[in-house]
């Protein structure tokens, strides 16, 4: 094998390594919490919902900032090389959720609360790319779709 095979051999299987690090981390008992409010509760309809959910402070708060921070952590590994984008995309599809569910309020959030680069690395990777606009499209229609249908429980309940 010659001595770039090996080189890019052993990058892949150190981005394997992080990757499986990574769900390991998502594993761990309050982010798995924070995950599940996150990607189910949490689906503020406005900029100004999403700002009063973290200026309240508290769990809620707490468990934002941590899915979202861990979510950040991981596309600044990609920006910086750590990981391979592909990669990402093939592995981290929650990520792209997440994103989906603040990208609308996203601008009005960061100026709410005084906080310009917040979430910038996820920006980037996903509004970057093709694949991560389209993946990011279909998301916010199956994330419309859920919130009309909260909405109809709430009227028939």
């Amino acid at each position: 094998m010659s001595a770039k095979k090996r080189a890019t051999s052993t990058n892949a299987i150190q981005q394997a390594e992080l990757i499986l690090h990574l769900y390991e981390l998502r594993r761990e008992t309050v982010m798995r919490e924070a995950r599940s409010y996150v990607g189910g509760e949490f689906l503020p309809a406005s900029a100004a919902e999403f700002l009063d959910i973290v200026s309240a402070g508290g769990k809620h708060c707490a468990f934002v900032l941590q899915v979202y921070g861990y979510w950040d952590m991981v596309a600044a590994f990609v920006e910086h090389g750590a990981l391979d984008a592909t990669l990402v995309y093939n592995t981290c599809q929650e990520m792209y959720f997440q994103y989906a569910k603040i990208q609308p309020y996203l601008a009005d959030f960061r100026n709410g609360m005084n906080l310009p680069e917040w979430l910038i690395s996820v920006e980037r990777l996903i509004d970057g790319t093709k694949a991560g606009r389209a993946r990011l499209a279909h998301m916010q229609k199956s994330l419309a779709a859920m919130a009309a249908s909260r909405a109809e429980q709430k009227r028939a309940g």
